[in-house]
């Protein structure tokens, strides 16, 4: 019996495939719905990947560093700076430089980890939820197919008969009965995806005040070293006793031929460092 329905379906398939057989229409609003779904499926996906994509980024390990120093690339670069300005004298000028940005950046990949764990459950986890909505009326609408053209297979069959056939009324009155169930609860499914547009919104706030904090964050860090530093690195300085070509030094640090656009605001005018305190 089940092989036969199968057998149906197959034939009322075909047949309107060659405009043969009739088919049950949904209505314009059962329509426009499907259309909004399609769109809707296709921008979480992709929203979905590049979401991942950027996660996935964000939490990436250094693979340039050994296995016991391995982490972040800002961690790396911050863990770097300051071991190597522990080297120098505690007078050291350029040593605590080193020193105050390069725990600023490690302090700054604490803050991008927490940042990438909030990522991931309020934008990410909600994108996942709506996906697994979509493959839901997915597999809803599926069944829906299917019993549709099992409504419409007996129906045809019915028309077609010579004579009257119970068993085949019976059939057609169950499979409508089934194919109106399961049209209800497809549209039921894809007015729970609009309305879900809240709970979107909700975990689209929270993964843009995550953002913004995240930001302002590394921000305040890097202002704080830049303000504890800046007299120092503005204040009149000897010349350099370092052996170097004038041609590359001089010109480059005292006298530039290009300067390069800032992106911050105006800071003091950079002079040459105390070569003559660097004592390793």
């Amino acid at each position: 019996m089940h092989f036969t329905k199968k057998i149906d379906r197959a034939f009322q398939w075909a047949g309107e495939r060659m405009g043969a057989e009739a088919r049950t229409a949904h209505s314009d609003e059962f329509k426009n719905l499907e259309t909004e779904m399609a769109l809707r499926q296709d921008g979480m996906e992709r929203m979905q990947r590049s979401m991942s994509g950027y996660v996935k980024w964000l939490s990436q390990r250094n693979e340039l560093m050994d296995n016991k120093e391995r982490g972040t690339p800002m961690s790396s670069l911050g863990r770097s700076m300051a071991t190597h300005g522990e080297d120098f004298e505690q007078e050291s000028e350029f040593g605590n430089c080193l020193l105050s940005l390069g725990r600023a950046n490690e302090r700054i990949a604490g803050i991008q980890d927490s940042y990438v764990d909030c990522a991931n459950a309020t934008w990410l986890d909600n994108l996942e939820r709506s996906l697994a909505m979509m493959r839901e009326y997915q597999n809803a609408r599926k069944k829906l197919e299917n019993r549709r053209l099992a409504y419409d297979a007996s129906t045809n069959k019915l028309q077609k008969a010579r004579r009257d056939d119970f068993r085949i009324e019976e059939e057609v009155r169950m499979n409508k009965a089934k194919f109106e169930e399961t049209s209800e609860d497809v549209l039921r499914r894809m007015q729970d995806i609009k309305e879900s547009e809240v709970d979107n919104i909700t975990s689209l706030t929270q993964f843009l005040d995550a953002e913004l904090d995240y930001h302002e964050r590394c921000a305040e860090e890097l202002r704080r070293v830049r303000q504890n530093w800046a007299g120092a690195a503005s204040s009149p300085t000897s010349a350099p006793k370092i052996g170097r070509s004038r041609s590359n030094t001089a010109r480059s640090w005292q006298e530039p031929r290009h300067q390069a656009p800032s992106c911050a605001s105006p800071s003091p005018t950079r002079t040459t460092p105390d070569w003559t305190r660097l004592n390793i």
